[in-house]
């Protein structure tokens, strides 16, 4: 489906269900629809469970989707979809600036190792926010290396001006 994003993308609207690459990311789409429509079933029979044995739903995304009177069934399943594709790319690249920053710096990770580890090998969501070095940790890293590419930082190798504005050589920019 992500190969298939350019090039339909680019194409103006009226031409898309012509051609094959809109046929094969629509069928990429429907793909991720029908997982994402799995993986909610079985949370949502997850949560009726709970519910029938009077156990607190607090703090579940899917929980407050459902309990949102404004929303359909449908729009629950598509922001669910979105929210796991989108999360693919930005949590892995995230992760894997931060082990590699981590592994550059052993103070901070066995800082890090050392707060993560007070709250035993599975931390529940309320543990994390409760984790203000891994906090610390994640924003520093998407500080450095931001996933949202309109947010990268830049250093420029020469004087330059910009709009009427002079940036001189080295000087940390956003573009």
């Amino acid at each position: 489906m992500f190969s298939n994003s350019p090039h339909v993308i680019a194409l103006p609207k009226w031409s898309r269900p012509l051609l094959p690459y809109w046929r094969r990311y629509n069928t990429g789409w429907e793909g991720i629809f029908k997982f994402a429509k799995v993986l909610i079933d079985r949370k949502m029979a997850e949560i009726e469970c709970r519910v029938h044995q009077q156990e607190a739903l607090e703090g579940e995304y899917l929980t407050h989707l459902l309990s949102n009177t404004n929303m359909s069934l449908k729009d629950v399943y598509g922001s669910v979809a979105e929210l796991l594709l989108a999360g693919v790319d930005t949590t892995s690249n995230t992760l894997t600036w931060a082990l590699h920053l981590l592994s550059l710096n052993p103070e901070v990770q066995s800082r890090l190792y050392r707060e993560v580890s007070r709250s035993g090998p599975e931390p529940s969501a309320e543990e994390v926010t409760r984790m203000p070095y891994l906090k610390a940790t994640i924003k520093e890293t998407l500080r450095m290396y931001p996933v949202v590419p309109l947010n990268a930082r830049i250093f420029s190798e020469k004087d330059v001006v910009i709009g009427g504005y002079y940036f001189p050589k080295k000087y940390l920019m956003c573009c």
